[in-house]
């Protein structure tokens, strides 16, 4: 479980340093604002600071000696909060703090896909048949896959239908 989400959590961050050549800034302040909730300006560089420094990390595999993080200054990022709110992608609350708007919260969805499905399911709201269809996708990609490639994962295979017999058998016994 842990492989997984460290595998997501990756492939998430190589899409924001993809998507970053597009949009940069905007996005980044898009990401915090989905993973951390409301932050002030400041709250915001930080996390953007926070987030290319696990990125670094990752890629050199915990040796973080040598590379230096970006900090967005002031004068990039209080102009550009300003753009996204006229832009309707982001609110400004009284307390200072900004905030998803709906419309950005769709942005930040279609921009993350199947990565905001695992934060979803991690926090105990994905929908029951939206991760059975998912295990469905999974089982056709494995019954694509030549038999002589599997052959070294057939224990886990086991297990794994195991644990759905006994989900099954729970169900006749209610």
């Amino acid at each position: 479980m842990w492989d997984t989400f460290r595998n997501f959590h990756r492939e998430c961050h190589e899409k924001m340093e993809e998507m970053q050549k597009f949009g940069g800034l905007r996005i980044w302040i898009l990401h915090v604002l989905d993973e951390h909730g409301p932050g002030n300006g400041v709250e915001i560089m930080d996390s953007i600071q926070e987030h290319q420094h696990e990125i670094e990390v990752m890629r050199f595999g915990g040796r973080s000696k040598g590379f230096r993080t970006h900090r967005p200054s002031p004068g990039s990022v209080y102009p550009m909060l300003k753009k996204m709110v006229e832009e309707d992608l982001i609110n400004k609350r009284e307390d200072g703090k900004y905030e998803l708007t709906e419309k950005g919260a769709k942005v930040v969805s279609k921009l993350t896909g199947r990565l905001k499905h695992f934060r979803e399911r991690e926090r105990g709201i994905i929908p029951t048949e939206t991760a059975l269809k998912e295990i469905g996708i999974y089982v056709s990609y494995l019954e694509d896959i030549k038999k002589s490639k599997l052959e070294t994962h057939k224990e886990m295979i086991g297990e794994l239908s195991e644990r759905l017999k006994k989900i099954e058998e729970s169900l006749n016994e209610e």
